[in-house]
């Protein structure tokens, strides 16, 4: 019962390498986006502007009826050949992830080579809106954009390696970073959450940050949260760790330790004491803790698995069965969150 619509985004990221090819008589591609209008699929390309020449580019479009007939349609249209080998990112309409036809899934394995730098993301947009804002700027700006919310920001860190193991892997669903463009400006903005073929879920930027969080193996990022009406906390997660145990009574530990930077506190809180240092770290702990707790119960509800408890219980018993423990066991788990913090310096003087 593996999933079809998701088998077929990777056809997008493999690259076969039986021919040498001199760089600056090739088209290299950097970025695809993928749109559905009706049953026609729509793809837009992005290739880097020191291959194409100096100033904006836009991005070369093609469509067709099938899967296959995308890339013959897109070499009629490029003055050079097309090379997919160090493609970075996939862009990927809502209403592609809605409507693609599953036989497109045929064409994953045509090819045995894959690009280990690619990452797919989401849009409620038009991917080729993406795409075209993206290739206006700098080569590569789309594939450092994400890195960077992936290493310092709230999106949890996935390439095309993370997702084949989710798609294929039992007791875990598939999540997609999203990105979204407003006012000119593309900025990442949460997360889809798959539960077989279908997007079961859209997380905010937070929760997108609380999946990282419990996932990430290099903990990381940002975070904002209000105390009170005037009670502002702003803070950054240097580095920690997390551990998840699944336990024989349905009980789930989740254990975080964080060690964070403070950036802002609430005007009525000191750091000059250690009662004061306390209250704040204990104010940082109770938030996530409520929140990261929010957020597992909203994905339980759901049915949703992305931070694959499944796959945790499938370890410890050897006659798991995927539908039997999404219909009987997940929607009984208890979620018993833990979080420590550890202050090691503030960017506030108070």
């Amino acid at each position: 019962m593996r999933k079809p619509i998701h088998a077929l985004l990777c056809t997008c990221l493999v690259t076969g390498c039986a021919q040498e090819h001199i760089v600056d008589r090739i088209n290299i591609l950097q970025s695809m986006g993928v749109d559905m209008d009706g049953e026609t699929i729509k793809l837009s390309a992005s290739f880097p502007k020191y291959i194409k020449g100096a100033g904006n580019q836009s991005p070369i479009t093609a469509e067709s009826n099938v899967m296959y007939g995308i890339f013959t349609a897109l070499t009629a249209k490029s003055t050079q050949p097309v090379q997919m080998g160090q493609m970075r990112t996939l862009v990927i309409s809502e209403q592609f992830a809605r409507k693609a036809s599953t036989s497109l899934a045929e064409v994953i394995n045509r090819e045995i080579i894959k690009s280990s730098n690619a990452t797919i993301i989401m849009t409620k947009q038009s991917a080729n809106t993406i795409i075209a804002l993206s290739s206006k700027k700098e080569p590569y700006y789309l594939s450092e954009l994400i890195e960077q919310n992936m290493l310092h920001g709230k999106t949890p860190r996935t390439n095309y390696h993370t997702y084949v193991n989710q798609y294929y892997g039992e007791g875990q669903d598939v999540y997609l970073p999203v990105i979204n463009e407003q006012d000119g400006v593309l900025s990442m903005n949460g997360v889809a959450v798959y539960k077989g073929d279908q997007i079961k879920l859209w997380l905010n930027s937070d929760e997108g940050l609380y999946l990282k969080l419990l996932k990430d193996k290099t903990l990381t990022g940002e975070y904002d949260f209000t105390a009170g009406p005037k009670a502002m906390y702003s803070l950054v997660i240097l580095h920690g760790k997390s551990k998840i145990s699944l336990r024989q009574n349905k009980r789930v530990r989740i254990s975080l330790k964080l060690s964070v930077q403070l950036r802002e506190i609430p005007e009525n809180a000191t750091l000059q004491k250690q009662a004061g240092m306390n209250r704040v770290r204990k104010e940082v702990e109770a938030e996530l803790t409520k929140q990261i707790k929010l957020t597992l119960t909203r994905l339980q509800k759901s049915g949703a698995d992305p931070v694959g408890f499944g796959e945790q219980y499938r370890r410890r018993h050897k006659s798991f069965n995927e539908g039997e423990f999404y219909a009987k066991i997940y929607p009984k788990l208890d979620f018993d969150v833990a979080t420590k913090i550890i202050i090691l310096n503030s960017g506030v003087g108070s």
